[in-house]
């Protein structure tokens, strides 16, 4: 059975970056994928800043499985230098923070393009961030997520033939359903070019619920990807939304968000949602051992 380490964005259950890394030790949750510190985006720190959070992950053994970047998620009108610039400094607090590995977008469409414009526009943009990452030792990983490029399962393995494995796949299934998307197919689609997931769920209609309680086919997906790759290590990033949080206005649109279930506090939401995901682990794992 694969080892499945467990990660967290840790800004869902506050803004505060102290207490993020209390609330993940609590919920013994080994790890972190860097987005929100102190309420903003960590690609806004100071050099001191990230000195500050680099020693503070330290103290409290809390690793970095990923930088969770907005890279990726401006249009194609958009200006593009500036975007590369940003990108030049996710790098400098990644080396700094000892972390190589950056999530990604494919970018929305600008005003007026059609199709094939949409495509070759995406290409062109993640060709020279791909460029940019291997000079650096980085590796992009590519989020599916509503209106950009790579929405779909078909989509991303669109982009991940077209780059040949330099770009890698962060599957969120949840992200699928919330987009009116069949999650059935995504992992046997797109597993030769998985690095990591992201664990959210919705239901058949686009609202978010609990891991395991809509239509993504979370349970599926692990008890697949154990049997493909029984000897790796699979790092599982709960992002699970399932309230609002500091900074969710910049990540999506606040009225495409809806929830069925409601929680007192967000720890409690997210506590939830971690506990539901270790059940589907170890009921994995149970029936790996009656196999066996």
């Amino acid at each position: 059975m694969a080892k499945f380490v467990f990660s967290a964005f840790s800004d869902e259950i506050t803004a505060d970056f102290d207490a993020q890394l209390d609330a993940v030790k609590k919920l013994e949750i080994p790890n972190i994928e860097l987005r929100g510190v102190d309420g903003k985006s960590f690609v806004l720190m100071s050099d001191e800043e990230v000195k500050v959070v680099n020693e503070k992950l330290e103290k409290s053994g809390v690793g970095l499985s990923a930088l969770g970047t907005p890279l990726g998620k401006i249009t194609l009108d958009d200006d593009f230098d500036e975007h590369l610039k940003l990108m030049d400094r996710i790098m400098d607090i990644g080396d700094m923070l000892g972390c190589k590995r950056l999530r990604i977008f494919s970018f929305y469409p600008g005003k007026n393009n059609n199709e094939s414009e949409f495509r070759a526009g995406v290409i062109d943009r993640l060709s020279v961030m791909l460029d940019k990452a291997d000079a650096r030792a980085f590796t992009l990983c590519h989020e599916n997520e509503k209106d950009i490029y790579g929405y779909s399962p078909e989509r991303v393995l669109d982009l991940m033939v077209e780059f040949g494995g330099r770009l890698r796949v962060v599957l969120d299934s949840g992200n699928f359903s919330f987009c009116g998307v069949d999650a059935a197919p995504a992992y046997s689609m797109l597993k030769d070019y998985i690095d990591y997931l992201h664990i959210k769920d919705a239901d058949e209609d686009g609202v978010i619920v609990p891991p395991g309680k809509g239509v993504s086919h979370l349970k599926e997906t692990l008890s697949a990807i154990s049997a493909d790759f029984p000897d790796s290590e699979i790092i599982i990033t709960m992002e699970p939304h399932l309230m609002m949080f500091t900074g969710l206005e910049g990540l999506s649109k606040l009225d495409d968000i809806k929830h069925k279930y409601s929680f007192e506090t967000p720890f409690a939401a997210f506590e939830y949602a971690t506990n539901s995901v270790r059940e589907m682990v170890n009921s994995i794992s149970n029936k790996n051992d009656e196999k066996n």
